[in-house]
């Protein structure tokens, strides 16, 4: 019962909803779980030593990790915990000083920020501690807005490979990427939600799904979702409705487009053999585009077609 009312209140936490009820006692119970967080690149450490005012300021950790202190020299910083480096430098002015007291803590983080844009109440770049879970940054991020059934997440290669099933290097070899679906995220059991956050790591919460339609006379008529692109060619389109069929005319093929008026609009007619022979140059697909093949049998396909393109229940192909 306590595992059931713990999470219907972190789902309404996530989707923005205030819930005070039972909040102190949660902090109270997870502070103590919450790992020490670890010092990174281009923090900023203030540091306090008796009878050392040399050291006693802020100190800014370089690029590489490193404090450049007097007396104590280089420490290689990033890694440490606080208490960690306490007992470094503690170690290092023990040449001068008889029992060093030494204290530190980290005065601005700057070595771990997370990116979550989309669909979320308040889409921004933030510093996050160490052991920050997927579904941590979404709510600091003031919960869903609207979205998708998808969001992505990507990270540099240099934390390696997303520890997630959906997980895939891209193509340049400097990112892996994952599209996990929103309900899996917002299930606190999964491992996606416990997805622990890495700096630079970027959160894309997708808005509501982007479809480009295909209808007529191909094998598979549908849709294609527009997941992780803004376009889709249309050979792409037409490979995921395995192609045309026998009774189709593909040189009178249209692209059909919502205009601002909310009507759907011709963009004139394409020659599919010609594109698919390189005759004719591809062309790109947006949300909400129907490819219209027509059936040499039927005339004015396209505009009695574009109607029901959009209705509810459409199968999706696949998804870009």
């Amino acid at each position: 019962m306590k595992r059931r009312a713990a999470t219907v209140l972190l789902l309404l936490s996530l989707w923005g909803i205030p819930c005070l009820a039972g909040q102190a006692g949660q902090e109270s119970s997870t502070a103590s779980k919450v790992p020490q967080d670890r010092i990174g690149p281009n923090d900023s450490i203030t540091i306090s030593a008796l009878e050392s005012d040399e050291i006693s300021k802020t100190w800014r950790v370089n690029d590489v990790g490193d404090l450049d202190l007097p007396l104590v020299g280089r420490i290689h910083a990033a890694g440490l915990t606080v208490g960690e480096l306490e007992e470094q430098l503690a170690a290092g002015l023990k040449q001068y000083i008889r029992n060093p007291q030494v204290s530190a803590f980290i005065a601005e983080g700057r070595s771990r920020p997370v990116t979550v844009a989309g669909a979320v109440h308040r889409p921004a770049t933030m510093e996050v501690t160490s052991g920050t879970t997927l579904l941590a940054v979404i709510q600091m991020a003031g919960g869903l807005d609207a979205p998708g059934a998808t969001l992505i997440v990507s990270r540099e290669a240099k934390y390696g490979i997303l520890p997630l099933p959906e997980a895939k290097m891209d193509a340049d070899g400097r990112h892996s990427s994952a599209e996990v679906a929103i309900n899996v995220v917002t299930d606190p059991t999964s491992a996606a939600s416990r997805l622990e956050m890495q700096p630079h790591d970027v959160v894309s919460v997708l808005n509501q799904k982007r479809l480009v339609y295909v209808i007529g006379e191909v094998n598979r008529p549908g849709a294609v979702e527009l997941a992780t692109q803004n376009t889709v060619s249309v050979m792409q389109v037409l490979a995921a409705a395995g192609g045309i069929t026998k009774l189709s005319s593909p040189g009178k093929t249209q692209i059909m487009r919502l205009e601002s008026s909310g009507v759907y609009k011709p963009m004139g007619k394409i020659d599919l053999k010609a594109i698919m022979t390189g005759r004719q140059e591809d062309r790109l697909l947006s949300s909400g585009d129907i490819l219209v093949v027509p059936s040499s049998a039927l005339k004015g396909y396209a505009q009695m077609a574009s109607a029901s393109a959009v209705s509810t229940g459409v199968l999706i192909l696949t998804r870009f």
